[in-house]
């Protein structure tokens, strides 16, 4: 489980490091994945292809290392685009891939972040989230793919957020902000600009780690 790894990061963390630290943290509480990456020692790094952000990760036993920028001791350095590291197909360029194939091969998997279920994610973001101020009285998730739907919360405002299971379990894991889902056509929203301002800033907080699970930010 994720718990039973140390997560270190810096002072003052740029938002990338919060990021990847939330979306391991998910990631790691899958038991196979975990055992992975208790197999893993090194350090990768992650650079950016539209933008100056970059980031170290160094993995050794139950402790996981995130830094900005790309450190020194790097066995590989993976060049993408954030936005399109889940999409299927999509091919970053990695430096040292000769040099380090095996390092490579079990980075790549690492970073295949095992799926998981968007209806149990949706429930935790509630249970966690549900009770801020200005949040909808309710959500009506639509599952395109698997043709089902969920319903948390109640009352007279409900939000109506529709989209495949890939996307709704990024977008209640941590893993993306919904304003950025919108925008991409990813998922579709039904309700108010100030719903969308507050659900926003919540699914930010969420991907940056601010979120408690009794519904207060850190």
């Amino acid at each position: 489980m994720a718990s039973s790894f140390n997560f270190e990061i810096e002072d003052d963390p740029v938002p990338i490091v919060l990021m990847f630290k939330t979306m391991l943290e998910h990631a790691l509480s899958n038991l196979r994945h975990a055992e992975l990456a208790r197999s893993i020692k090194g350090s990768f790094s992650l650079v950016s292809t539209t933008d100056p952000q970059s980031l170290t990760i160094t993995l050794n036993d139950n402790i996981v290392s995130l830094k900005h920028g790309v450190g020194k001791d790097s066995k590989i350095i993976i060049h993408l685009d954030f936005s399109r590291m889940r999409e299927s197909g999509y091919k970053p360029r990695i430096e040292g891939l000769f040099k380090h194939p095996l390092f490579a091969y079990q980075i790549g998997k690492l970073l295949s972040f095992p799926p998981s279920n968007w209806a149990d994610d949706a429930k935790r973001f509630w249970d966690a989230a549900g009770s801020i101020r200005g949040m909808p009285d309710g959500m009506k998730l639509i599952c395109t793919n698997e043709g089902r739907e969920l319903r948390l919360g109640g009352g007279e405002e409900i939000v109506e957020i529709t989209g495949d299971s890939t996307n709704l379990s990024n977008l209640f894991a941590g893993s993306s902000v919904l304003i950025n889902e919108l925008m991409q056509g990813k998922l579709q929203m039904r309700g108010t600009m100030k719903t969308l301002t507050v659900l926003n800033g919540v699914t930010l907080k969420s991907m940056m780690g601010e979120l408690n699970h009794d519904g207060s930010t850190v």
